[in-house]
């Protein structure tokens, strides 16, 4: 910055410019008048002080350049704190003050801190000090300051002007776009500041580029802050993520990808992905042709892979694939999930060689198996009923199986099969009374013993019939034995379909129950799982069952409330042959077949009570008699009870022992109910959409948004259950690629306004249809925070209105409602609906 000019330099230029005009007149004489000298003179002077402002104009500009010159070389290309740094400094030398400082504005407004101070030739250290009491105060506020002179005498209170003996102050407020204070640039000296115009406008030139490198660090930080949040989730998520560049090579993985395949993170990054998968045809051959799709920007979805770890073990994973392209649309790398289904994979191959086994069984029987559909024709013909039937399987298999049977054993085997088709109860199985015969293809009759059994399989009944002559009895009585217990075992594995159910959702109150499934697993204490109806209380059983040490044992499943009183001691502990009327073998019990592994006692709140002595002292002393017997067995099980009752109640009011009670509430588990865990209905929407999609051979990908906020918004009552079966008949009446639901498959009217259509709103636009749901009843509101009881009220009365009060019969609200009629009509009775609400015949 060049120095101000001295007040004889200004003397010396104005004797010069004055000489310089006097020469500019012609020679010779001028006779002036005195006047007309002063006149000339005044002129003179004018001239002068005209050409000394315009070089004094030129002086200031070109001092002004020279200054935001230093400043702006000083913070070229410097970002974040060496950028404040570098200001302060450079203000301080351009502007030829001692102190320079830039802040930032505390939340509150009332306090500021400093970004960068310099001070007398050095970085001085940051402080954080109030407002009030400041020069900085007006400019924190949005105004521009300048105190040429006595700043001291103006701020007494400001201690730092004290200890800088600051005699002036200039400062300028920084704006966001909003026009909102964000911090302050200021500058302070020792000496009076007369040019405050100057220095302020150079003070603005620099604020705007201040407050955006501040915008710029907050938004860094923030950015940070995101980032962070996201690496702990994609770190720390449950299922395995891997992340895989156009070089086939992994780019990045996460913890639960690197614990699946046994490797260290840093060990997966840059290895090539094939060295996951197996050298077998389902392993390397499977994954390369997902990664060609993948080059081909195509995606792929629940590929099952047979993967290697590291320790030479197989895994097999299901991975879905999608292609991530950068912003020019070219491919960057895949988006893939991983998820474990090795278990899965396990029991499949289980069950496929117990179906082999028990193709085996059929195939060398020494009894007569004949199985047989609603239809009443017959669908399984084994070897030895060729033999007693003299035919072939062949001439059998779909055909009525009535000319076989005689017409007593006729009437038994129709009577059961229609009660099934009718949606009645009947016994899982019975004996055929004595004294029945059948017919072979010859005509020929002959005296036979025989058993009824009913299955479902695949929302199929049917029914087989195992037969022997009397005169045979005695050779085939132990293939028999077995054969009966590996059938009704088998069977009811398929019909709870355990292999192919997954526990789905990430809500926080499931992640609870799965964190404590994973700690109770691990001893052999007695659960107590509590739940409502339709919750999933054997999918948890199962899982602590798989996580224990007992997993290669049985899991035994016990239904209390499907066994009738007299049968419950026989179906627990077994009988002996002559026990009873009836018992015309040895019977093994449940726990006896659960040696070694678990029992899951389900629905134990409606155990007879004289039942519930003999289960306590299994449970305490773990040795049993059976029915009939004198002779102790011990066991080693573990117990698993689950109910939906209040056993709690039930002590109180004497239907459930006490002792038994705090004998199985060792380790309670609460499974919430599906309102309790709404973020989870989209996960389990698709997916049981897509095992219902392939099920019934249809393309639905996705669902409407409207449908999803039904389903969102529906409460329930019968749980995971019952959003099953809604989404099940949704997808056989649905015609599209997308799903959409007809309000009339859920029978409660949700009149919630966050959840259901406002008044006069056409039904139909909501569930995705074209006609108005006009036959629903419009039921008062019912509350967010409704009761259990409550909401099943709701429930059936909304059934009865659509049934007109019709309970039984194939339209009846019990078929709806997958009850028996006489337990709806309890429930009715305990929840308060009576006969005046319906006539109920």
């Amino acid at each position: 910055m060049k120095a101000p000019v001295s007040h004889h330099e200004r003397a010396r230029l104005a004797a010069l410019h004055r000489n310089r005009i006097l020469d500019t007149l012609p020679e010779g004489d001028f006779d002036l008048t005195p006047e007309q000298g002063e006149a000339l003179r005044a002129l003179s002077g004018q001239v002068v002080a005209h050409l000394e402002s315009r070089r004094a104009t030129v002086q200031e500009s070109t001092q002004v350049d020279a200054t935001l010159r230093a400043i702006v070389d000083g913070l070229d290309a410097e970002i974040g704190e060496r950028f404040f740094a570098s200001l302060v400094q450079h203000l301080a030398a351009a502007l030829g003050v001692q102190y320079a400082f830039v802040s930032e504005i505390h939340a509150d407004r009332t306090r500021f801190r400093t970004l960068a101070v310099w001070g007398r030739g050095t970085f001085l250290p940051n402080f954080d000090i109030p407002l009030v009491g400041t020069p900085c105060e007006a400019v924190l506020n949005g105004h521009m300051a300048h105190h040429a002179r006595h700043v001291q005498a103006l701020f007494p209170t400001d201690r730092a002007l004290i200890d800088w003996a600051a005699e002036s102050y200039c400062g300028v407020p920084l704006l966001d776009a909003c026009g909102t204070v964000v911090g302050h640039l200021a500058i302070v000296d020792d000496q009076p500041m007369l040019e405050g115009t100057r220095s302020l406008a150079i003070l603005r030139m620099f604020a705007a580029r201040t407050r955006g490198e501040i915008e710029r660090i907050r938004m860094q930080a923030a950015l940070h802050e995101r980032e962070e949040a996201y690496r702990d989730l994609y770190e720390e998520a449950p299922v395995a993520y891997v992340s895989v560049g156009t070089d086939g090579r992994i780019k990045r993985a996460n913890y639960h990808a690197a614990r699946l395949f046994a490797y260290p993170v840093d060990a997966l990054t840059g290895r090539l992905v094939f060295d996951l998968y197996a050298d077998t045809p389902d392993g390397k051959p499977r994954a390369h042709e997902v990664f060609e799709r993948f080059l081909a920007g195509q995606e792929a979805h629940a590929q099952e892979i047979e993967g290697r770890r590291s320790d030479g073990r197989h895994v097999w994973v299901s991975l879905s694939m999608k292609p991530i392209r950068d912003g020019q649309g070219h491919l960057q790398a895949t988006r893939s999930t991983l998820v474990d289904i090795t278990d899965r994979k396990r029991a499949e191959a289980a069950l496929c060689e117990s179906e082999v086994r028990l193709s085996r069984i059929l195939a060398s029987a020494m009894d007569a198996i004949v199985t047989v559909d609603e239809d009443e024709r017959v669908v399984l013909f084994n070897a030895a009923a060729e033999m007693v039937f003299r035919c072939s399987a062949a001439e059998v298999i779909g055909r009525p199986f009535g000319r076989f049977c005689s017409e007593l054993l006729w009437a038994t085997l129709s009577r059961d099969i229609r009660a099934g088709a009718h949606g009645g109860s009947h016994p899982q199985y019975l004996w055929v009374p004595e004294g029945l015969t059948a017919r072979r293809a010859d005509g020929d009759e002959f005296p036979i013993e025989a058993t009824i059994s009913s299955v479902e399989v695949g929302g199929r009944h049917l029914y087989t019939l195992i037969l022997r002559d009397m005169d045979d009895r005695k050779r085939a009585e132990a293939a028999l034995h077995q054969l009966q217990r590996a059938n009704e075992y088998l069977l009811e594995e398929i019909r709870t379909e355990h292999n192919f159910q997954a526990i789905v959702g990430t809500s926080p109150a499931l992640m609870a129950l799965l964190r404590q499934v994973e700690q109770v697993a691990l001893t052999d204490s007695t659960v107590l799982i509590c739940g409502e109806t339709g919750t999933g209380k054997e999918l948890i059983a199962r899982a602590i069952h798989d996580r224990s040490a007992r997993k290669d044992r049985p899991l035994v499943k016990v239904n209390c409330c499907a066994m009738s009183p007299g049968l419950v001691e026989s179906e627990l502990f077994g009988h002996v042959k002559g026990a009873f009327t009836g018992a015309v073998d040895r019977r093994i019990g449940r726990f006896e077949l659960a040696d070694g592994g678990t029992i899951f006692l389900d629905e134990i709140g409606d155990l007879p009570v004289e039942t519930q002595v003999k289960l306590l002292r299994v449970l305490q002393e773990q040795e049993f008699e059976p029915v009939g017997s004198s002779r102790t067995i011990k066991v080693d099980v573990r117990v698993i009870a689950a109910t939906n009752r209040d056993l709690d109640a039930a002590v109180k009011a004497g239907r459930f022992r006490s002792d038994l009670f705090y004998r199985l509430h060792v380790v309670p588990l609460d499974v919430p109910p599906l309102r309790a865990r709404r973020s989870d209905i989209p996960q389990l929407v698709m997916f049981f959409l897509e095992r219902f999609s392939k099920q019934f051979g249809k393309r639905i990908g996705t669902v409407s948004p409207a449908t999803m906020h039904i389903l969102e918004g529906y409460p329930w009552p019968g749980n995971i259950r019952e959003l099953q079966n809604i989404l099940e008949r949704a997808v056989v009446l649905s015609h599209g690629s997308v799903l959409t639901l007809d309000a009339s498959l859920l029978p409660i009217m949700v009149s919630d306004v966050d959840m259901a259509p406002s008044e006069g709103t056409d039904d139909a636009a909501v569930a995705g249809g074209g006609a108005r749901a006009a036959h629903h009843t419009a039921w008062p509101a019912l509350s967010r925070h409704a009761s259990l009881a409550e909401v099943e009220r709701h429930h059936i009365l909304a059934v009865l209105q659509r049934t007109a009060g019709v309970i039984g019969g194939p339209k009846g609200a019990a078929k709806i409602l997958h009850l028996h009629p006489n337990t709806l009509c309890s429930r009715m009775q305990k929840l308060g609906i009576r006969r005046p609400d319906y006539d109920i015949s």
